[in-house]
């Protein structure tokens, strides 16, 4: 896979296509890229292959036009549906894909989001796996043996679900100082780990302002600066139990389209989750989280389990 220095952007609202029925296991590696996305070989047809980043923050498979147009893509804008990405809900056109494949895995026809690319422009990524290209499939990321295991074993624990309206992975978390359940996001498709302010207001541990520029590296279509820096102690999401980590906060349209202005809410990207193993079946929704490094197990393997 080309490594280069500019990155993809792109997300996606819901929509589902039938995938090919259960198979044998495939295990197939990730690549690390420079931005810190782990990316997958994809395959159009014999072509290939191109990095696609497995998105659990996006219900739709994504390509780069310039990828896009050649394989049959003419842009019309005559196709236009809404998209929410991170800032904002953009209008994008689609293009069906109809012989993708990852590694050797045949996903057939999958209608994908095109992201609007110009042919100079050197790409980190090509594109994002969302949920539809897993329909009715379990998969497991684990990524600190950067690996990918397609009709894996099905989750024995719900720590997390499939939203059923947006087709995104949430959850639920824990924290000291924070009154009940944190709502969150847990979007491999974003670098960084985001609070939003209802969250930051319950935290009173902060650290120095930090600006973070993430308009670049992200499926965010502006630049991000985050207000500043809190502090997540005793945070517990699923079978992962930390004692403490800092995180930025932003005021994301996100967390508007998500209901989550209101009440404690974050975004968790591959910053914290480079060190789990995320077990997702896309046929019940049920998902699992499990601690990469030892130190991160909750104690007694108790875990902080989705009440409904």
């Amino acid at each position: 896979m080309n490594r280069v220095i500019e990155a993809f952007t792109a997300a996606a609202l819901s929509l589902g296509l039938a995938a090919s029925a259960c198979a044998q296991p495939s295990v197939i590696e990730l690549e690390r890229t420079p931005s810190g996305y782990f990316v997958a070989p994809v395959f159009i047809g014999p072509n290939g292959p191109y990095p696609f980043a497995p998105d659990t923050g996006a219900s739709h498979t994504a390509i780069a036009q310039t990828l896009a147009e050649a394989h049959g893509f003419i842009s019309t804008r005559e196709r236009l549906d809404a998209v929410q990405t991170l800032t904002a809900e953009v209008q994008a056109e689609r293009h069906v894909l109809v012989d993708l494949s990852l590694g050797s895995l045949p996903l057939g026809v999958i209608d994908t989001v095109v992201t609007p690319t110009t042919p100079e422009l050197q790409l980190e990524l090509f594109g994002l796996l969302g949920s539809n290209a897993f329909t009715g499939r379990v998969i497991t990321l684990d990524y600190p043996r950067a690996l990918m295991e397609v009709d894996a074993s099905p989750p024995r624990h719900a720590d997390a679900r499939i939203d059923p309206v947006r087709q995104v992975l949430v959850g639920a978390a824990q924290a000291r100082r924070v009154d009940g359940d944190i709502a969150v996001l847990i979007d491999t498709g974003s670098p960084i780990t985001l609070v939003n302010p209802a969250l930051a207001r319950q935290l009173k541990q902060r650290r120095p302002l930090s600006i973070v520029n993430v308009g670049s590296v992200s499926r965010i279509p502006e630049t991000v600066e985050t207000e500043d820096r809190v502090v997540l102690s005793r945070f517990r999401m699923g079978g992962v139990c930390l004692h403490g980590m800092a995180v930025s906060e932003a005021d994301l349209d996100v967390f508007h389209a998500m209901g989550w202005d209101d009440q404690p809410a974050m975004i968790v990207g591959l910053d914290l989750l480079q060190s789990t193993s995320l077990t997702i079946d896309f046929e019940t929704g049920r998902a699992q989280i499990d601690p990469g490094p030892e130190r991160w197990r909750c104690p007694g393997d108790r875990r902080a389990q989705l009440s409904h």
